[in-house]
């Protein structure tokens, strides 16, 4: 066996402590493997919750720019609602002289288009604090179609009311208190 100046073994076989850099990766390949499990099942435990928030919070969102559009535009504006989606409309006044031909009409293509729920969402209402049996609602539009909550263009509300979207397989949801100044309030319900 050679030596050195300093006492130390020369030979071929003997290592320097540490690690290799591939030693390096491959530890860094199983932590990273493992953040991402831990992320992913993180993640699906809380996304009901989350996907209800959002979907309130999307409400909420309209509401305030459908405020605003019936203030900038000059027009009413209405909201309807169904158990599992809800609708924007606008009031046509059509000819001045002929009040018989005025009409609410569905928004269809814009940012107030429809929007439907997941199946796993339901909606309910609540105007000035009685609830609204959204599927007789929903029967009534059959024979004239008009909206339940109004949207003045002076920027006002018809109604205080408070939406409340809800999970049909998990007992959660989230409450939407609407002032009629339109003011919003955006509430996780105990559960």
């Amino acid at each position: 066996m050679q030596m050195s100046g300093t006492g130390t073994s020369t030979s071929p076989c003997s290592r320097a402590g540490g690690f290799t850099l591939l030693e390096m990766l491959v530890v860094v390949f199983i932590i990273g493997i493992m953040a991402a499990m831990f992320t992913l099942s993180v993640g699906v435990a809380g996304g009901t919750d989350r996907e209800l928030r959002r979907e309130a919070e999307r409400l909420e969102t309209l509401l305030a720019l459908a405020l605003e559009d019936a203030s900038f535009q000059s027009r009413e504006l209405g909201l309807r609602l169904y158990p599992g989606r809800y609708e924007f409309s606008v009031f046509d006044r059509g000819d001045l002289f002929d009040p018989k031909d005025d009409k609410w009409e569905r928004i269809s293509g814009d940012v107030f288009a429809p929007r439907e729920l997941p199946k796993v969402f339901a909606l309910e209402l609540e105007i000035e604090g009685r609830a609204v049996n959204l599927e007789r609602s929903e029967k009534d539009v059959e024979k004239t179609y008009q909206p339940q909550l109004f949207i003045f263009s002076s920027g006002d509300l018809s109604d205080a009311f408070d939406i409340r979207v809800r999970s049909t397989e998990e007992d959660r949801s989230y409450s939407l208190a609407v002032a009629i100044d339109g003011k919003t309030t955006l509430t996780k319900d105990d559960g």
